[in-house]
């Protein structure tokens, strides 16, 4: 599955277009790093099929948190767009846990109303500070031909686990190199999240593209190592 879909016009396209998101969570600060390029396909009035690419911030700020998203990100005919569903879900939330949880809440009933229909697959995060420490969440949602609409997440808090990474969208490249590499685990968390997406990058031009964003995340506040497109507008 294609992992970052753009529709336009009269029809859903159930093949997504590409995009790589990497986040690194360690006790002490949280790294994601992602690109910026959008594949949009639509079919016209006539039923032809018509494309075109842009560049957009895929990192984005809902109250005091931080979302991605790689998947069915905007269906047409169900009404869904998953920034408006963040925007509605944690644009006045500052916990980590209460954002994740009202988000995850819209996604299902939304996202339950064509599940059948459409094709569905849907992976997000929720980045931000919890308690003093860095907090993240993953939440993933499948829908099947059959109408089931199952929910997976995974939690990354300080005292459950020392190190933890989400990897949503394209990741075959991302998976070949580590096979055939050396452990990245030498390099510092904002070399090792930034060099798979160019990783990812390399192997997939046309779908995964710069410029190249990185948001650092930690207790004493947040910052933009590399904006890229983020948090208002691309520069290369």
């Amino acid at each position: 599955m294609r992992a970052l879909v753009a529709v336009l016009g009269l029809s859903f396209c159930p093949h997504a277009t590409g995009t790589t998101i990497v986040a690194i969570w360690t006790p002490s600060r949280i790294v994601i790093a992602g690109d910026s390029l959008i594949n949009i396909n639509w079919k016209g009035a006539n039923g032809l099929p018509h494309h075109r690419t842009s560049n957009d911030c895929k990192i984005r700020k809902f109250g005091s948190n931080y979302i991605s998203a790689a998947g069915n990100y905007h269906i047409q005919t169900a009404g869904f767009d998953v920034w408006q569903t963040a925007g509605y879900a944690c644009g006045s939330s500052t916990s980590v846990s209460v954002c994740a949880n009202r988000f995850s809440a819209e996604l299902r009933r939304i996202l339950a109303r064509v599940a059948g229909v459409h094709e569905i697959y849907l992976s997000v995060l929720v980045a931000g500070i919890e308690n003093g420490a860095p907090a993240l969440e993953h939440i993933t949602l499948l829908g099947t031909a059959q109408g089931r609409l199952s929910v997976r997440t995974e939690s990354f808090r300080r005292g459950r686990q020392r190190w933890g990474r989400v990897i949503l969208g394209e990741r075959g490249a991302i998976d070949r190199y580590e096979r055939a590499s050396a452990s990245s685990m030498s390099q510092g968390i904002q070399e090792q999240a930034l060099s798979l997406v160019r990783v990812e990058a390399w192997a997939l031009p046309q779908e995964i593209g710069a410029p190249f964003s990185v948001l650092t995340i930690g207790p004493s506040g947040e910052r933009w190592i590399n904006p890229g497109c983020c948090p208002a507008s691309c520069s290369r």
